[in-house]
């Protein structure tokens, strides 16, 4: 079978990088809720603040409420360096463009550190900047305070209020043109409008903080006011800068940002966003806020706003490098007033919903994932023979899938408003585990009851096909599934908000390849070597373009293209050898290469993380990136006791899938016997997940998520392989059907 290795390994990849970075060229989507540009350059009123949540927003704050009527509405995740952000932290997040911070503690200390006090600039001048710089040079974000101040030079601004001067100070802490806050509205009023009247293009307003005194970390102050006290002063600070734009000589073209930048206390929350007036690119903020950055419909982050300051005062933020935002538009302006804030409620509601029970869902999918392991090992490896073995390895089966469905259940749960089901933790979890467990029900269901159950890898088949197809449908139309959901993405955390995350590349590309393993195991089975390495190559395409591209995973293209290279060539019979490994790995960097690269010459507006990540190398930032990840993955690894534990687990499955006979697991050494193919599976499982976790950062979830749902499939397998070859004697009915050697269909006993 021994080909030339060019044309054995090679043109495949080849022609996986040139479908992939086609298909991603041509899918470049038009913008959604644009209009033909007014003019560059609109007049901007910024006013930033902090703390106020659309929980806070009702009747008694008509001018919060207001933005749903006449403009676009949406929810700031303001995450930081921190787990929380300070109010100084939204300002730096304004000045820089990145994620900074004006504490200087290690994040065990934040959780405690008081929130330092913002003080109003000093002669024209931000007297902090230099330690606000400082301290942005000894973090992994490469944060550059004052990147907006400096990119605005030679542009009219205004800050009234400490924030406003640390966001619109240059690099070295000079403002253009910066007074403290007048302590009445009234007061405020008169600024804002004099302001105006004197031509400013850009003015920024620190409208206060909200801190909420039962939610304050231990070394800050009571602030000695209620919530409801403090964001009634920001509600008349806010009414007080609209009854000055409406006085204005031009207040149609005026754009209104209103937007809180940071917390209330130590717990995270999505915060309060509003705008009117000009958006833009064009158009006229109406519906609810967006950005490419998020792709979530009405959640932006902190660092879109110093891009969408540019692109309304200078027509463009192209050019100005470090930031890493987009500007904030909007769209689904037919949405009524009333649907709109129902939806940003919602996304807030539901992020604080599924904080409290990721924890104890993770720490109970683990333990009852070791007692089935225990279970399984225990029935597996009994001789006891007759009718009661058939029901007991028939009971397995069926728990081990219920097992591998729990993850694709997971997501479907939040196509019911699980959330809204009562207001404490107790409720929630109640509500959730309904919806789960509905879908765990329709998923075994389906499983088990299609005409692949006949055949011995058809169940395991079913539920990989499940969850991949699953994923696949959500990334494709928003990752709306996923977010704040059980094994999701988390809009407070802010570390992704669309695509496929860590844990979610790990079930869907472990999802795609059992489902290959499966049909590549029936056409080997039949001699038909070339179709089965035809059709894992397919897929092998199909995983990758999926997660690399609709999916914007960097880190997942690394592990999938080795893991089904090595699985084709395998399946096709092909002797490995050194040279075809190295050749197989520098096909897949090649791979990698072209799809970031092609990303990367999109428009800016469709760039995904990939063509982002090469924008980090032009900019001379990549060793960061690289550096995070480590200490990211390092930090999780040594963290906690329970931590520690994973590579040791992960070894032992490792040698269990790829030396059963050594450990005493005879069942899966018998599957592996009768179909060599789930031994090649396998060894390409170890392969995906272990790149998987070396290429991404947090990776170490990848292969603890991917072993969860194939080792249960596994298990699965195994039980039907053991009960199918019971004697027949054993059999308490004679018309009991069993698979034949391959697997291919029933026999009769």
């Amino acid at each position: 079978m021994s080909r030339p290795l060019a044309r054995t390994v090679l043109p495949p990849l080849l022609l996986l990088a040139l479908l992939a970075s086609t298909l991603l060229l041509a899918a470049t989507p038009a913008r959604a809720g644009t209009a033909p540009a007014e003019r560059a350059g609109s007049t901007l009123v910024l006013v930033g603040f902090s703390g106020v949540r659309w929980a806070d927003v009702g009747p008694q704050t008509p001018t919060l409420e207001s933005f749903a009527e006449d403009g676009a509405i949406g929810t700031v995740a303001v995450r930081s360096v921190y787990t929380s952000a300070c109010p100084g932290d939204g300002w730096l997040a304004l000045s820089a463009g990145r994620r900074a911070t004006d504490l200087d503690v290690t994040p065990t200390e934040h959780n405690s550190a008081a929130c330092p006090e913002l003080t109003d600039a000093v002669d024209g001048r931000v007297p902090a900047m230099a330690e606000y710089r400082r301290i942005a040079d000894a973090g992994t974000f490469s944060a550059e305070p004052g990147l907006l101040g400096d990119a605005l030079r030679g542009t009219s601004t205004v800050a009234i209020g400490p924030g406003a001067a640390i966001a619109l100070a240059g690099r070295d802490g000079a403002v253009a043109a910066a007074e403290p806050r007048a302590d009445s509205p009234a007061g405020l009023q008169e600024q804002v409008r004099r302001a105006l009247a004197s031509g400013a293009v850009v003015v920024a307003v620190d409208a206060g903080v909200v801190r909420d005194p039962e939610n304050l970390p231990g070394r800050e102050a009571d602030p000695g006011r209620s919530r409801a006290a403090q964001v009634a002063d920001v509600e008349q600070r806010l009414a007080a800068v609209r009854a000055a734009i409406a006085s204005g000589a031009d207040p149609d073209r005026t754009t209104l940002l209103a937007v809180s930048i940071a917390d209330a206390g130590y717990t995270p929350h999505l915060q309060f966003a509003g705008a009117t007036g000009p958006a833009p690119g064009g158009g006229r903020y109406d519906g609810l806020l967006d950005s490419r950055s998020t792709r979530q419909t009405g959640i932006v982050q902190t660092t879109d706003l110093p891009p969408t300051v540019l692109a309304l005062a200078l027509g463009s933020d192209n050019g100005i490098g470090g930031l890493v935002g987009a500007p904030v538009g909007s769209v689904d302006a037919d949405l009524a007033p009333a649907d709109r804030v129902e939806k940003v409620r919602d996304l807030d509601l539901a992020a604080q919903a599924i904080q409290p029970l990721v924890p104890p869902f993770v720490i109970a999918w683990v333990l009852s994932q070791i007692v089935l392991y225990v279970v399984a090992t225990v029935l597996l490896r009994r001789r006891a023979g007759g009718g009661p073995r058939r029901r007991v390895l028939s009971a397995l089966r069926v728990l081990a899938i219920v097992y591998g469905a729990v993850p694709a259940a997971t997501f479907l749960a939040n196509l019911l408003p699980w959330w809204r089901g009562g207001d404490g933790t107790g409720s929630h979890l109640l509500a959730i585990t309904g919806a789960v467990g509905l879908f765990v029900a329709v998923i075994t269901a389906v499983a088990l009851g299609g005409p692949w159950r006949r055949h011995l890898l058809g169940p395991t088949a079913a539920v990989g096909a499940i969850t991949a197809g699953v994923l696949a449908v959500d990334v494709a139309t928003g990752s709306r599934l996923v977010t704040s959901s059980l094994i999701g993405l988390q809009p407070v955390v802010a570390g992704r908000f669309y695509g496929l995350g860590n844990a979610q590349f790990a079930l869907f590309a472990v999802g795609v390849l059992l489902l290959t393993v499966a049909v590549a195991d029936r056409l080997v089975a039949r001699g038909r070597r070339r179709e089965a390495a035809v059709v894992v190559a397919v897929l092998g395409i199909v995983a990758t373009y999926v997660d690399g591209v609709v999916g914007a995973d960097f880190g997942g293209v690394p592990a999938i293209v080795p893991a089904f290279g090595l699985l084709a060539l395998q399946v096709a019979g092909v002797r490995l050898t050194v040279r075809r490994v190295l050749t197989l790995l520098v096909g897949t960097v090649l791979v990698i290469s072209v799809i970031a690269v092609a990303d990367w010459l999109r428009p800016v507006d469709d760039q995904t993380h990939l063509g982002r990540f090469v924008q980090t190398l032009v900019d001379g930032g990549a060793w960061q990136v690289v550096q995070r990840k480590a200490e990211q993955n390092l930090h999780i690894l040594v963290g906690s006791w329970y931590t520690l534990v994973l590579p040791v687990v992960a070894v032992f499955i490792g040698v269990v899938l790829m030396r059963p006979r050594i450990v005493g697991v005879a069942a899966l050494q018998r599957l592996y016997d009768l179909h060599p193919t789930m031994r090649q599976g396998s060894a390409a499982l170890l392969v995906l997940i272990g790149i998987g976790f070396a290429a991404n950062d947090s990776g170490t979830v990848i292969p603890a998520v991917g072993a969860m749902l194939a080792v249960p499939l596994i298990i699965a397998a195994c039980a039907q392989l053991l009960r199918d070859q019971l004697p027949a004697d054993e059999a308490p009915l004679p018309s009991a059907t069993t698979h034949d050697r391959a697997g291919t269909g029933p026999t009769q006993e």
